[in-house]
């Protein structure tokens, strides 16, 4: 798959637009090391940091699934091709999305409230916005791509 041989370039990508997204929640300037998918922040205070998108802490590990739940109902036949792909590209924007506001709730509690403030927000916080995000994302998959469209009205064979 696409998002598994372009991890790495996936990664630095999502590093890339977090640096913009974390520069509007925290203080000091951002910054971006491209070849290692890492988001700095923070630079010119005594709270600098980076994060490093890892494969673990990218939305790509989540939108694998959601494509493989976009192929099973394409294999169903429950549904239109274009729907289905529009749903799944839906919800993958959805997922990416909500891995950017992961990031930026990480980088500002660390600001906030140090390592402790990192740890909750990176694995109780992000973790439950994380599924929400998953929630949402398989939600408008399905409402996408199982949508009826509705007949039009008529009047004695008319369309009204």
């Amino acid at each position: 798959m696409a998002l598994y041989a372009f991890n790495e370039w996936f990664r630095s990508v999502e590093a890339a637009v977090g640096q913009h997204a974390i520069a509007l929640v925290t203080d000091g300037h951002t910054a971006i090391i491209w070849d290692r998918a890492v988001a700095l922040f923070g630079l010119g205070t005594p709270h600098a940091m980076g994060l490093r998108i890892t494969s673990g802490c990218s939305s790509a590990l989540l939108i694998l699934p959601l494509l493989l739940v976009g192929a099973g109902f394409m294999a169903s036949h429950r549904s239109t091709i274009p729907r289905i792909l529009a749903g799944t590209a839906i919800g993958a924007a959805v997922l990416v999305v909500t891995n950017q506001l992961r990031l930026c709730l990480i980088a500002f509690f660390y600001q906030q409230w140090g390592d402790d403030g990192f740890g909750w927000a990176h694995t109780v916080v992000g973790s439950l916005l994380s599924l929400v995000g998953v929630a949402a994302s398989v939600t408008v998959l399905l409402l996408v791509a199982m949508r009826r469209r509705e007949p039009r009205e008529q009047l004695n064979g008319a369309p009204l």
